[in-house]
């Protein structure tokens, strides 16, 4: 079980970070958002990386995954600016569904009856979110966008688990800061919008911050995957939208209705399941 704190741990910093990212968004662009983010990965990576030690004959094949891991990180922004926090979050905290789906298949994980019951859970929660209260059955734009989200990022966390397998944990870390430059300009091909920071608001401020602690969740998921299974550690750490919905209620003043709620509620308690 050495793999249960990390995944805790990314769990707290995810829910912590995407909050402040969602209010820095109010005066920063997705794609400023990303920018920032990239450089705070390359300052926290690389020394990281280079003190716990890498294997220099990883490189350079070992560049190609950590571009190919980068690629979902960059979706978050977008997201968060569809949709309430809370509820964009929710949906997307889904994407262990295709971890675990991917584990069994190709790296022969297994499940047993609590995971499996809490995929169903998870399932029945995504719907409860995606309905609006009191409204004949319709899903929103937002929701399309979040479960996209939701499969770019199962994917991407399949991808990190498979290098693991195959590359050192530190090697990877490094991988990871060199491939978010081109993941990076990747993203510029789709996104024209201008890159500049503007003045210093609390709002930017709180950007700057939720971009300085999601690199760090993100290390903390790579070690839960390099000690234990994926499909346990990827639905551990994805319970943060709990963590996210409580402060987007308090800290952005977000509004939740009944149904939203309860989806929360069974979404948390799915992916809890899985991990048991």
């Amino acid at each position: 079980m050495n793999w249960f704190l990390p995944a805790i741990l990314a769990s707290l910093f995810w829910g912590v970070g995407q909050t402040l990212i969602k209010k820095g968004l109010s005066d920063l662009s997705p794609y400023m958002s990303i920018f920032i983010g990239t450089i705070f990965a390359l300052i926290l990576y690389i020394p990281y990386s280079l003190v716990s030690g890498i294997k220099l004959d990883s490189f350079p094949g070992i560049l190609v995954f950590g571009f190919l891991a980068n690629l979902p990180n960059y979706v978050f922004p977008y997201i968060l600016k569809k949709a309430n926090v809370s509820l964009s979050g929710t949906v997307v905290a889904t994407y262990p569904i295709y971890t675990i789906a991917l584990s069994l298949i190709f790296l022969h994980e297994s499940l047993d009856f609590f995971q499996i019951f809490g995929i169903l859970v998870i399932i029945l929660g995504m719907f409860m979110v995606a309905k609006p209260e009191n409204e004949k059955l319709k899903i929103a734009s937002w929701v399309i966008w979040a479960l996209l989200g939701s499969i770019v990022i199962g994917l991407g966390d399949f991808i990190g688990k498979v290098t693991l397998t195959k590359y050192d944990l530190s090697s990877f870390i490094l991988a990871l800061a060199i491939g978010g430059i081109p993941a990076l300009l990747v993203f510029r091909l789709f996104d024209k919008s201008k890159i500049k920071m503007g003045k210093i608001s609390s709002n930017v401020r709180a950007g700057l911050l939720g971009n300085l602690i999601m690199p760090i969740g993100l290390i903390a998921l790579y070690t839960a995957f390099n000690n234990g299974p994926a499909s346990l550690a990827s639905p551990v750490a994805s319970t943060y939208p709990a963590i996210t919905a409580v402060l987007a209620y308090f800290y952005l003043k977000e509004k939740l209705n009944r149904n939203q709620i309860l989806g929360i509620i069974a979404v948390t308690i799915g992916v809890i399941f899985i991990g048991i």
